[in-house]
């Protein structure tokens, strides 16, 4: 359809431009000012942190977490606390003075001003206790705790738990993450008003926690509660498909604005691998496309404007993450100069442009996995001169792997099979202490440069204000709708078809199912009956996906033929005999095809879905035809010629 002309095009784009750059005027610490200073913080380190360990499966949220100290109850007991647990001593639980005291282990902050029945119930809960112990502290050692265990039983059981006082429990509290739960009937479960991964703040030491969320094409509305708070931006492939540095710095403070705006300080992107497999199910996530140039420039800009707002950029899958297919035990073997001509490009660009972090894969690269791989990681710090710290990919840490290079193991907590904690502060204590203080290093020089002590806004479980908050703006709507129309390539004309006008066209057709799609919602609601990664027409599946409200192809294209005048008939089905009953009504038939995919798994083939190509072929004998494709990336077109 007839765009108007391209001066007023730009005129009004260079007002969104204006709108948008109320931008980025953070400037980072020099990293050798960064450094100094996390030193000084690791030199304070010294306070022994609380470990729990040997809970039961159903109470496994609390193993291996480091307890900070809290300060006292209101009769004069230590408390304890971090992410949102708590060890506390109730001198009667229900407030009757027959009742013993007991340490408790909690979800539920302990009301410290109370001198009983610190959770103000009227009864003693269920939850994890002991009555061992006295007024000054919890039983050290190992000793008997009741709790329940069973996955559909509220009985109570006795189990051996150890506590004990980590000297070096502050700088470990750094190296691992938290957030996660993993419930005995399912998969992992994020904590409500979790970011996707998180770190404990150390307030004692004004140290804030990383409240690191996906994506890299925007923020991801895990909570029904904030679909609709942020923009639904373009895929950072549709990104690589403007070929343009300066919209994508724009888009990148514009992303740090919104990240910063929900009370994130660091964004799990970008995604620049260059693609190899066609049918690679992340190809839409990769800004690179299949061109290490293209990569490069637009991972500066990236990296730069995200960076620009105060938010630290993740720049990842280091290194070699080119497919989907076996991702966990598939080995990228590739020689060294195809490895620094191809692939390592964006990466270098990325750390030349003063990248935060970098997120390791879950691949193997020549044998080794990835988050383990001493030779990768030192072409990263050594000859690339990468400054910050490297952390796993979510569970993929297969060994304590920080004297190869590993500085942070994500999310945290064990998958419950062979893939246990490898950076639990057992595991921390017997490695090298030099290699432990140099990650730690690493995650503390990122806090400084970055300035987060000042500019964090919560930690969790408390940030619910900030997740809420709608962070949108029509200035923002405006860049996204900018971006997606330049991402649009034309890769044929034939016979000057397009643009349409109403001097030439009084009537079209708009067909096929992919048009008016619906999109699916953060929780995978009709996402294949919740599977995580099906992707929809708008966003693949995934850490990746975006969801909310979407202007349909159909209701794109009708809107604006009716502003001109032109009249619309639909066949939104990619019914064959329907499609071609549609176009035979109309002076041009538009079939909207589409497919999508998703993380963990690659394509099944690069056809468009639902037979399109028969219903392209049989509409195009019967009208003139345009087809508009909607895809994650390469797809055949039998009916190209034709």
């Amino acid at each position: 359809l007839r765009m108007p002309p391209r001066a007023t095009l730009r005129a009004s784009l260079a007002a969104v431009a204006a709108a948008v750059a109320a931008a980025g005027n953070f400037e980072p610490l020099p990293w050798e000012d960064a450094y100094e200073q996390a030193e000084a913080t690791l030199a304070r380190m010294d306070v022994p942190l609380l470990l729990v360990s040997g809970l039961c499966d159903r109470q496994s949220f609390a193993n291996n977490l480091l307890f900070q100290d809290y300060g006292k109850t209101a009769s004069g007991s230590p408390y304890y606390g971090v992410a949102g647990y708590y060890i506390y001593r109730d001198p009667s639980c229900d407030g009757k003075t027959h009742t013993s005291p007991r340490w408790i282990l909690s979800e539920t902050e302990p009301k410290s001003h109370r001198h009983s029945d610190l959770d103000d119930d009227g009864e003693c809960s269920r939850e994890a206790h002991t009555t061992g112990g006295d007024a000054d502290g919890p039983p050290m050692g190992k000793h008997k705790w009741q709790m329940q265990c069973g996955a559909d039983s509220d009985e109570l059981s006795g189990h051996d738990v150890t506590l004990r006082m980590v000297p070096q429990g502050e700088k470990y509290s750094l190296l691992r993450g938290v957030g996660q739960d993993h419930p005995l009937d399912g998969w992992f479960h994020l904590r409500k008003w979790w970011y996707v991964g998180n770190t404990v703040a150390i307030p004692r030491l004004d140290i804030p926690s990383l409240n690191m969320q996906d994506g890299g094409a925007g923020f991801k509305t895990n909570f029904l509660e904030i679909a609709d708070t942020c923009t639904i931006w373009p895929s950072l492939l549709a990104m690589a498909a403007t070929w343009d540095s300066s919209l994508v710095r724009q888009f990148g403070e514009a992303l740090g604005r919104e990240f910063k705006g929900k009370g994130a300080n660091a964004i799990l992107g970008p995604s620049v691998n260059v693609h190899r497999v066609a049918r690679n199910g992340r190809n839409f996530e990769y800004m690179s496309g299949e061109d290490p140039v293209l990569g490069s420039r637009l991972a500066e800009a990236y990296v730069q404007g995200v960076q620009s707002e105060g938010v630290f950029a993740v720049v990842k899958h280091w290194v070699f993450n080119e497919q989907e297919l076996n991702r966990g035990s598939e080995s990228s073997n590739v020689d060294e100069k195809t490895k620094w001509e191809i692939y390592y490009p964006p990466f270098k660009a990325s750390v030349d442009a003063g990248v935060s972090a970098v997120m390791c894969s879950y691949n193997k690269v020549d044998g080794v996995y990835s988050c383990s791989n001493d030779h990768e990681f030192k072409v990263l710090k050594e000859r690339m001169g990468f400054k910050g710290f490297v952390q796993s990919d979510w569970w993929a840490t297969h060994a304590m792997s920080i004297e190869q290079g590993l500085d942070q193991e994500m999310p945290g907590i064990g998958s419950g099979d062979s893939h246990r904690e490898y950076f639990a502060p057992d595991e921390l204590e017997g490695a090298d202490q030099k290699a432990v203080d140099e990650a730690a290093k690493r995650v503390l020089a990122v806090i400084h440069r970055m300035k987060l002590s000042g500019s964090t806004k919560c930690s969790p479980p408390h940030c619910k204000e900030w997740f809420l908050k709608h962070v949108s703006t029509k200035a923002h709507v405006s860049l996204a709708r900018e971006a997606a129309a330049k991402s649009v390539v034309l890769l044929q004309n034939k016979n000057e078809v397009l643009p349409l006008s109403h001097k030439d066209v009084k009537k079209i057709a708009i067909i096929g199912s992919a048009a008016d799609a619906p999109s699916y919602d953060p929780n995978g609601q009709g996402q294949n009956h919740g599977d995580w990664a099906t992707g929809d027409y708008y966003s693949g599946g995934g850490s990746g996906h975006l969801s909310g409200d979407v202007v349909t192809a159909m209701q794109g294209i009708k809107d604006q033929a009716h502003s001109l005048g032109i009249e619309v008939v639909t066949s939104l089905s990619n019914n064959v005999e329907a499609g071609v009953h549609a176009a035979k009504q109309s002076d041009v038939a538009i079939i909207v095809a589409g497919t999508t995919s998703g993380e963990s798994r690659d394509r099944v083939d690069l056809n468009l879905d639902d037979h399109a190509d028969e219903l392209i072929e049989a509409v195009r004998r019967a009208a003139t035809t345009i087809v508009l494709v909607q895809a994650p990336g390469a797809v055949v077109m039998p009916w190209r010629d034709s």
